[in-house]
């Protein structure tokens, strides 16, 4: 039988094709794509609880049918204009794979701006919250989150950052390749899953990455040193084609809403913030791994070396000045609560 879009997609190439909206009776089931295996952290710990409580909350009204493995896509940097298009429904994209589309959100890649996850993904969601986000033309955000502070792994020794120097390291993004450039290090840009066998091949001397992503690809496993400095963050963005959220019941709507936003940076913040605690209790028993701890004197010299990447930054970005500056004053409020809490 030759596979149509209708035949591969179901219900969900349904809803796509309905000319309005669907009635406040339908049940409805939606296209989710995602380029992640099935055992996943993100998708285990993050998007399969957030799809279960919307299944509960509308009664079952509303469901998935879910394609991971990039089975509607691959490319992990074609998946906003997989769901742009409509060949998803939802699902959800890195703002680093789409270089140029969201540089607003590259504030987050700064290095030592955030301390973890959570308060990571929250200041992304309030960062969007103000209107000062640009890029989604064509689809509906509807929350996201963030990985941990990046470490740097190597496969040869170091003690200090300036034993980087002549290095080759992966970057995930423009700002930490700046970063790692400005330190004398070769940035080289690659998925996270080819780092590990082009660290094995020697072709790259480290790479920056979360624990969460070094355990999900093993990097750890060709790496001998990690740094406690924390780098930057990746972004997952979950977003609905337009067309598609214009079509809900608006019942179903707000229950997606209120399920998202900010309950979705928190549920994605601490799930990612949690793994880390394990997985570094694991690699510090390990003793293959040596960790290079970052003193407060190395701290303050590599966030001096920010200092004229985030100039550069704002100078180059639409409103880069009101981004920085709003990041600043959420993330002193975040610190505050914490605090007092």
């Amino acid at each position: 039988m030759m596979l149509t879009r209708r035949t591969l997609f179901g219900a969900g190439a349904a809803l796509a094709a309905a000319p309005s909206a669907l009635a406040a009776s339908d049940k409805i089931r939606l296209r989710l794509s995602t380029y992640l295996a099935p055992v996943s952290h993100s998708l285990v710990n993050i998007i399969t609880p957030w799809m279960k409580a919307l299944d509960r909350d509308s009664a079952g009204r509303l469901g998935f049918d879910l394609y991971t493995g990039g089975a509607l896509g691959r490319s992990p940097y074609a998946q906003f204009d997989l769901i742009r298009s409509g060949v998803a429904d939802l699902g959800f994209a890195q703002p680093s794979y789409t270089t140029g589309q969201f540089k607003q959100l590259q504030i987050l890649e700064v290095p030592f701006l955030t301390q973890n996850a959570t308060e990571a993904s929250l200041v992304a969601w309030e960062l969007c919250q103000r209107g000062l986000v640009q890029g989604f033309e064509g689809v509906k955000l509807l929350g996201l989150w963030t990985a941990e502070p990046g470490q740097l792994f190597t496969r040869v020794p170091f003690k200090t950052f300036a034993d980087i120097k002549n290095l080759k390291i992966r970057s995930s993004g423009r700002l930490e390749g700046e970063f790692i450039q400005s330190l004398g290090a070769s940035a080289e840009a690659m998925f996270p899953a080819d780092v590990y066998e082009a660290m094995r091949r020697e072709t790259i001397d480290g790479t920056v990455q979360g624990l969460v992503a070094a355990q999900t690809f093993q990097t750890y496993r060709v790496s001998t040193h990690v740094s406690t400095a924390p780098f930057g963050v990746v972004l997952f963005l979950m977003i609905m084609n337009r067309k598609t959220w214009d079509k809900l019941p608006a019942d179903i709507q707000d229950i997606i809403t209120l399920n998202s936003g900010q309950r979705m940076a928190l549920l994605g913040g601490t799930a990612y913030d949690k793994r880390v605690k394990e997985i570094d209790a694991k690699y510090r028993a390990n003793p293959a791994l040596t960790y290079v701890e970052a003193t407060p004197e190395d701290l303050e010299q590599l966030r001096a070396a920010t200092k004229p990447l985030v100039e550069a930054w704002i100078a180059r970005t639409a409103n880069g000045a009101a981004v920085h500056e709003a990041a600043l004053d959420i993330l002193k409020q975040l610190r505050q609560r914490e605090r007092m809490s």
